[in-house]
């Protein structure tokens, strides 16, 4: 069985010679920080990019989530409980709105990651470009619309973990470890989208899925988790503490959007490495004959 530093390597490989679907990320990004400035300007008067993902204000890392977002390696700084209400309503009103927005593109992510280096290229069809960009934007639209309301689902849960991490430090009392509550959730979803877009299924039976895949591979899940850790604190401490002008002090708001186009290509490889995992966790004859074992279709690139 290939190990978890072989699959890492291959998804690094894989995002090396076809960059293309990083891109995605990187427009989702730009999206959600031009909305969340609007929001804060319009609502708060505060000029403040928001970036979306779910990283805990105390915590160094991040659960990497299936869609790379800026928000796993740069986290609201300073942490938004500290601002007025205002502030804090633009937040919540944010994630709640940003809700079937990332549903749609968490699910077309995914799509364009299964297509573009989890099948073989269709070498009559793209020639020599098997990530041409008309193939990201047909996978990205077909998932997206295919998968849509399961995501939905995922975000809703998702977002409530997200609000609880807003809204708990607020709260006195018995709420000093609620981190640690968010964090173990997020953990146990970490398959559910992967089992959603390779399996069809349904929210529910996605997470059980997941649940029961950490459950049973917890090792190997810890070991993963860890590429990711790395990862997204490595990153998040090189981009906003290191050195006498970190890269977010001296370009200022625009520091996000420098932050979203270092971590894309770097979260993407994320992204595959862990849908590899996923796959890995599968009896191959319940692989669907579109999507191969990985190690065949990535062979390819």
């Amino acid at each position: 069985m290939e190990g978890i530093g072989e699959q890492f390597g291959r998804a690094i490989d894989g995002v090396l010679r076809r960059p293309r679907p990083a891109l995605v990320p990187i427009l989702v990004d730009l999206a959600f920080l031009l909305l969340g400035s609007a929001l804060f300007f319009f609502l708060a008067h505060e000029r403040i990019l928001f970036p979306q993902g779910y990283r805990l204000p105390n915590f160094a890392v991040a659960v990497p989530h299936a869609l790379p977002t800026v928000g796993d390696v740069v986290g609201p700084e300073p942490a938004l409980h500290v601002f007025p209400g205002p502030v804090v309503l633009a937040a919540a009103l944010l994630i709640l709105l940003s809700i079937p927005l990332l549903a749609f593109a968490e699910a077309g992510f995914l799509g364009v990651l299964r297509e573009v280096y989890l099948r073989p290229p269709d070498v009559l069809q793209e020639g020599r470009h098997p990530d041409a960009w008309s193939r990201v934007q047909e996978a990205f639209v077909a998932a997206g619309r295919r998968s849509f309301r399961t995501f939905l689902l995922l975000r809703g849960l998702q977002a409530l973990l997200a609000l609880a991490a807003l809204f708990l430090p607020l709260l006195p009392g018995p709420f000093g470890n609620y981190g640690l509550g968010v964090l173990a959730v997020d953990v146990l979803l970490l398959y559910a989208p992967y089992a959603v877009v390779e399996s069809r299924k349904g929210a529910f039976a996605a997470i059980r899925e997941s649940v029961q895949l950490v459950s049973d591979h917890l090792a190997t899940t810890l070991v993963a988790l860890l590429f990711g850790f790395l990862l997204t604190g490595g990153l998040g401490l090189l981009l906003s503490r290191l050195g006498d002008v970190p890269l977010l002090v001296q370009y200022g708001p625009w520091g996000p959007v420098l932050a979203s186009l270092v971590y894309a290509p770097v979260g993407t490889a994320l992204s595959l490495f862990l849908y590899i995992v996923y796959l890995g966790f599968r009896p191959p004859d319940t692989l669907p004959e579109s999507a191969p074992a990985p190690e065949a279709a990535l062979a390819g690139a």
